[in-house]
């Protein structure tokens, strides 16, 4: 008998099923999950880059712009898969959707309001949101066919 099994087990029990992504909490399906994990990876290595280059203050403008981006990517792939498989009421999606632009658009004005950072290096960080899309759409997983 294998050191792995207790007494008592019969071993007729199947081996715990990986759950579907209907299942796990989180975004969308593989395609959005590469494609959002891209968008944080280009911002950080955009982050790295402006370190390098222009000094701490470039590189936290862009790591904001970057953060801003993924962030921006994350509610509204929610939003969009709720709307898509009709979770929730609609009203309340609705709502949470003119939260984030208005909390995106406010955000972004108090940042360059207040001279914080860069307006440069904020825009920098924000592109990580096109280039991780068109570097997650090519480079990670394909949809499945039907």
């Amino acid at each position: 008998m294998s050191a792995d099994r207790r007494a008592g087990d019969s071993g007729s029990e199947p081996p715990p099923r990986e759950p579907d992504a209907e299942d796990r909490p989180g975004v969308g399906d593989a395609t959005m999950r590469a494609v959002l994990r891209w968008v944080a990876g280009t911002a950080a290595v955009l982050s790295v880059a402006g370190l390098l280059a222009y000094g701490p203050r470039a590189a936290l403008g862009v790591a904001l712009g970057g953060a801003i981006a993924t962030a921006n990517l994350y509610v509204f792939a929610r939003i969009v898969d709720a709307f898509i498989s009709r979770r929730g009421h609609t009203v309340s999606w609705t709502l949470i959707a003119m939260v984030k632009l208005t909390g995106l658009m406010g955000g972004v004005w108090l940042v360059l309001k207040t001279e914080a950072v860069s307006g440069v290096a904020l825009m920098v960080g924000y592109a990580s949101l096109v280039v991780g899309i068109s570097l997650g759409t090519l480079f990670g997983p394909k949809p499945p066919a039907d």
